[in-house]
């Protein structure tokens, strides 16, 4: 009939896993990706899901009209100034900057962002250069 009905009867015993993102990234491998492949899902819709996209903490974007206080309240969250940072009265922010925890401060092209297997920005890849350049 079908392949989750139990035909005898005994419970399946769960799967161990150490972290959630390791539990997600092997459902995903075992169940969704092959359903995926099968139907061509990545050539018309998104690349498929790499390790980098379960092994990084979650993003929040921050969306608005100039001059709302959307750097102000990165500011504020952070407790301190960070790289890139410029706040004016003006229209001052014309990129996007991704904000990310390190043991320096420092500012990492957009094109060196992309090309890093252990960041989830590959699939930005596909917008070009002038893209990655803002």
């Amino acid at each position: 009939m079908f392949s989750w009905s139990n035909k005898n009867g005994k419970k399946k015993d769960p799967e161990l896993f150490q972290t959630v993102s390791d539990g997600l990234r092997r459902l995903y491998r075992t169940k969704l990706f092959p359903l995926e492949d099968a139907y061509r899902f990545h050539d018309f819709h998104s690349p498929a899901l790499e390790d980098a996209d379960f092994d990084n903490k979650p993003m929040v974007l921050l969306v608005g009209q100039y001059s709302t206080g959307k750097t102000t309240f990165i500011r504020h969250l952070m407790e301190q100034d960070f790289p890139g940072m410029r706040i004016g009265p003006e229209p001052t922010t014309d990129s996007f900057i991704a904000v990310m925890h390190g043991d320096q401060d420092g500012v990492i092209p957009g094109n060196a962002l992309v090309v890093d297997p252990k960041k989830p920005f590959r699939k930005l890849n596909a917008f070009g250069n002038a893209f990655l350049n803002r």
